[in-house]
This record gives structure tokens, C-alpha cells and sequence, in this order.
């Protein structure tokens, strides 16, 4: 990802010069990503994890 790129994620997000003064830039490509997930109309279900049985491990 460019500089360009990010600053416009930054924006498009909204994000202020203050917000991006205390975030560290994880924490604005966290910010970023759920902001993208909330605003998709097409969003996929995520998948639950369910417990391994025995089953599991002898097939592994």
C-alpha cells in the first residue's frame, strides 16, 4: 500500500489529522477494515469455530 493509498482510505473514512495523530497505523488499518466491512451491503456471515473432538485430531 502507498502513502497515497493510505491517506485516502484515511479520508474516505473520515478521519481527522488529530485521529491519525494518536493511532498508530494499525490502528487505523484496524479502523479502516471493520469501517469497509460495515458499509458493504454484501458482507459474508463469518464462520463459527466450533470445538475439535476426537474425531478431529485422529483425522489430522
Amino acid at each position: 500500500m502507498s502513502t497515497e493509498t493510505y491517506l485516502i482510505l484515511c479520508h474516505e473514512c473520515k478521519l481527522s489529522h488529530d485521529d491519525l495523530e494518536t493511532m498508530t497505523i494499525g490502528m487505523v488499518l484496524d479502523y479502516i477494515d471493520e469501517y469497509l466491512e460495515t458499509k458493504n451491503p454484501n458482507k459474508k456471515e463469518k464462520k463459527t469455530v466450533r470445538k475439535a473432538a476426537q474425531a478431529d485430531f485422529d483425522s489430522f
